[in-house]
């Protein structure tokens, strides 16, 4: 039986977006993991110093942060900025029976436990927060364009996670050389608002 010739286009065209994420991804995290440390901690000082500077992030309420694992940029040092404004802080935990990120409260000194993808992750008894209250989404990547598609680690956390923060201002945190020309975008892919890197400010055109 000879397929439709519209959805043999459709699944050429799936293979071609899955292996150039494959690729990308692959790319990314080998020139990542040749960033020296203190070149890491640089990059990711200028990432807070330019993020803190964003008038969505004057008085942020409930920031939703995240743990840097692999070499990704540190949000650290914006997190404890944006804890001297007064937010409160939640960081992702994947719960396995629901196949999801659940935010959990998190404060400094606060216990964390490592996931079984290595992350360091809030326990599972620390107060989760309200979903509605998230002002702020700090969102990592491993590759991000100019119109705010990204490459994660292919998990979908995320595109499942970000449809959830009704009221999130989305910004991703990504070192310059992680900005791509491109990303070929599926219908799940969940686009952010802007995107700070340690030389520039992105913001995505809604609209567009």
């Amino acid at each position: 039986m000879i397929r439709p010739m519209k959805e043999m286009d459709e699944r050429q065209e799936a293979f071609v977006r899955r292996r150039f994420k494959q690729e990308v991804r692959r790319r990314m995290r080998a020139i990542r993991k040749g960033l020296p440390k203190d070149a890491r901690a640089e990059r990711s000082a200028r990432i807070a110093e330019r993020a803190a500077a964003l008038p969505e992030l004057e008085a942020p309420r409930v920031v939703a942060g995240f743990v840097s694992i692999k070499g990704e940029v540190d949000p650290a040092p914006l997190l404890d900025v944006l804890r001297e404004r007064g937010a409160a802080v939640v960081l992702p935990r994947v719960d396995f029976e629901l196949g999801a990120i659940v935010l959990h409260h998190h404060a400094p000194g606060d216990r964390l436990e490592e996931s079984g993808f290595g992350v360091p992750e809030p326990l599972p008894s620390a107060p989760r927060a309200d979903l509605a209250a998230v002002d702020l989404a700090l969102v990592p990547a491993l590759a991000i364009d100019p119109a705010g598609a990204r490459i994660g680690y292919g998990k979908g956390f995320y595109d499942q996670l970000l449809p959830t923060l009704p009221n999130a201002f989305r910004l991703a945190l990504a070192y310059d050389f992680q900005l791509v020309s491109e990303i070929p975008a599926e219908p799940h892919d969940q686009p952010i608002h802007a995107l700070v890197t340690d030389t520039r400010l992105l913001r995505v055109d809604a609209t567009g």
